[in-house]
């Protein structure tokens, strides 16, 4: 199944397949939940944003039109915007607009990372982790949007203009957004 398309999957999901419907979810669910977490910051709002972006895009289903953007373009918006609530709601109860990362719950399976493997030393393996924790500290005091476009595109290696899209702006916005997420993160970083 890995060669059919999302669009296909999802017409037969439409006509009421739920199989495929589960392999859309299978397919995307890492996705949804690397943008969530990008977005929040916390394991279990991002578990919680995979599960009701998946209901809201199951309820939706017969809403979507390959005509008007590809599926994963629709979920990542849905999912987008689930994330901003969730981060919304988090920042109001916390009052704080940073939520502390836990790098050793962020990454459990850093022993499979072919880059850590390469780390056998504890002390290297030490500053492997804390070198992450800056990283990612770094990349939760971007703003919203910056963050967004930034972790589309590096982690989920989306064009432009599929950002754009997820986004709702112009290719140009996303361009400066990335632009000065990166000129931002450096500036953290030194």
């Amino acid at each position: 199944m890995n060669t059919v398309s999302d669009e296909e999957l999802v017409r037969k999901a439409q006509a009421g397949s739920d199989a495929h419907f589960n392999i859309l979810v299978d397919r995307h669910t890492p996705t949804v939940y690397r943008l969530a977490l990008g977005i929040t910051g916390k394991r279990q709002e991002a578990e919680d944003i995979v599960q009701e972006t998946f209901v809201k895009i199951y309820v939706n289903l017969q809403r979507y039109s390959p005509s008007k953007a590809k599926f994963k373009t629709w979920l990542l918006t849905v999912a987008r915007n689930q994330s901003i609530n969730v981060f919304r709601s988090l920042k109001r109860r916390t009052s704080r607009l940073l939520v502390d990362y836990d790098v050793d719950r962020l990454s459990p399976d850093i022993g499979d990372n072919p880059v850590a493997q390469s780390y056998r030393n504890p002390e290297q393996m030490l500053s492997l982790r804390q070198e992450t924790a800056r990283t990612q500290s770094a990349v939760k005091q971007l703003p919203e949007r910056q963050r967004t476009a930034l972790l589309l595109k590096a982690q989920e290696g989306m064009t432009y203009e599929e950002i754009a899209s997820i986004m709702k702006t112009s290719v140009s916005s996303v361009e400066s957004l990335i632009f000065r997420a990166r000129r931002k993160l450096l500036e953290i970083l030194e």
